[in-house]
């Protein structure tokens, strides 16, 4: 079932289900214009009315295309989020700059930036590309060691960000201009870090929070403790838990190891023998955490689109949960 749930420190309730349109942007491979707004068109058709994209997919690509689907929705009518923290610039030279992750993507180079000013123009960019009159969440997209590495420039980054570019957010929440701001990473330390300098209201965690893996226990009690929602991204685990070959999906952005699919083979033999797919499970799975209100969903066709729709109103018996604990998925 999909519903309505309130980002606990703000006015603003999300849809439990929310398109990722990082698959928009060519991600893994290339499709046109037309195929791309489907995607979003197609998702509108069958009810979505959450979306989540960022600059960063396909160099700007995926908010220009997201965009021009949602001309067909009033602004009231759906959530969005973005993400700041890299700027777009022109590229002059040959090639792409992340050519192995988007196909033909918009020739501009992306440069980190997490100061005041940074924010602010990655915010005016992102409503110039959207074409929209607001954007209600935004999300401090890839701070951290897992996209910088444990380097001084991490640590300059997060300081910039703590210095300036948390009282841009503070003062785009203030203003009205948005209704609400996080982190959007692949991890969850510098989230637990990151509470300490801001008041945030929901955290966007990538890959980190599915059926294989499970343990954040320091991580959720602190959201209690400062009142911040959680939205979970990437409840597939970048596509493994829902290929039934090893050389079909992708695990952390690339090849699959032989111990996570041979526990993705253990996960769904579970779903098997009670007749749930194991991508209804691994979507319902987040959100039977009390602190978690949305999950975002990425699709790379509007078949995936309806089966991500499909799944999230799957009835899913409790006797699954209990069997899932069984083997240690609690």
């Amino acid at each position: 079932m999909i519903t309505m749930n309130k980002i606990k420190r703000v006015d603003l309730k999300v849809p439990s289900l929310i398109l990722g349109c990082s698959g928009m942007a060519n991600m893994y491979h290339r499709m046109t214009n037309a195929e791309a707004i489907g995607i979003a068109e197609g998702a509108i058709e069958l009810g979505y009315r959450g979306f989540d994209v960022a600059p960063h997919y396909g160099a700007s690509l995926a908010e220009i295309r997201l965009g021009l689907a949602l001309r067909n929705l009033e602004r009231d009518d759906f959530v969005l989020s973005t993400k700041v923290g890299r700027l777009l610039y022109p590229r002059q030279e040959e090639g792409l700059q992340n050519g192995n992750e988007f196909y033909d993507e918009n020739p501009m180079n992306r440069v980190f930036d997490y100061s005041y000013d940074g924010i602010m123009r990655s915010y005016e960019d992102s409503i110039r590309r959207l074409g929209t009159r607001r954007i209600d969440i935004l999300y401090v997209h890839d701070i951290g060691t897992y996209a910088h590495g444990k380097t001084p420039e991490e640590r300059q980054h997060f300081k910039t960000l703590c210095d300036s570019g948390f009282k841009a957010l503070e003062e785009l929440r203030k203003n009205g201009q948005i209704k609400a701001f996080g982190i959007g990473a692949n991890e969850v330390d510098i989230m637990v870090e990151a509470m300490d300098y801001a008041d945030m209201d929901i955290m966007l965690v990538a890959q980190r929070y599915n059926l294989l893996e499970t343990h954040h226990e320091e991580f959720f009690q602190k959201c209690e403790q400062r009142n911040v929602s959680v939205a979970v991204a990437a409840p597939y685990a970048s596509g493994v838990l829902v290929k039934k070959s090893i050389t079909e999906g992708h695990y952390e952005y690339g090849s699959v190891p032989k111990e996570i699919f041979d526990r993705v083979m253990e996960i769904r033999k579970v779903c098997d023998e009670y007749d749930i797919p194991i991508g209804a499970a691994a979507l319902q799975y987040p959100l039977r955490n009390k602190n978690v209100v949305a999950v975002v969903c990425g699709a790379t066709s509007q078949k995936q689109a309806a089966s991500n729709w499909e799944w999230a109103q799957t009835d899913i018996p409790e006797g699954v949960w209990k069997a899932l604990s069984d083997i240690g998925i609690n």
